[in-house]
C-alpha cells in the first residue's frame, strides 16, 4: 500500500495554485489530482518508492522512468542470450550429425 504524500513521484502544488480543490498530482498517472484529504489515503500502487531525499518530483520521475526501461532491457537481453545459445547449441547438433554420416 502506498501513501501519496510519501510518494517520489508525487507533486505538491504551490500554495498560490489557483485551484485551491487540488494538493497535488501524481505524475505516473497521467497527472492524476488528488484533493487534500485523499493525499494521506493508502492506495495500492505498483510505481511507489519513497522520496530520495534532495530530489525533486522530475527528478523521482525520470529515475522511475530509467529504472523501468533497464528492467524490460534486462529481460531482454537475457530472453536474447537464451535463444542464441539454443542456436549454437542446434547449430553444434547440426554439424556433428554431418559429419558422423
Amino acid at each position: 500500500m502506498a501513501r501519496c504524500g510519501r510518494c517520489g513521484l508525487y507533486s505538491e502544488y504551490p500554495e498560490d495554485y489557483p485551484e485551491k480543490k487540488w494538493a497535488g498530482a501524481c505524475l505516473w498517472f497521467n497527472g492524476l489530482r488528488l484533493p487534500e484529504d485523499e493525499v494521506w489515503e493508502s492506495r495500492s500502487c505498483d510505481y511507489f518508492f519513497e522520496r530520495i531525499p534532495g530530489l525533486n518530483p522530475k527528478e523521482h520521475f525520470d529515475y522511475a522512468i530509467k529504472k523501468d526501461t533497464l528492467g524490460r532491457v534486462w529481460k531482454t537481453s537475457k530472453r536474447s542470450l537464451v535463444f542464441s545459445l539454443l542456436a549454437f547449441a542446434i547449430s553444434i547438433a547440426t554439424i556433428v550429425t554431418r559429419l558422423l554420416k
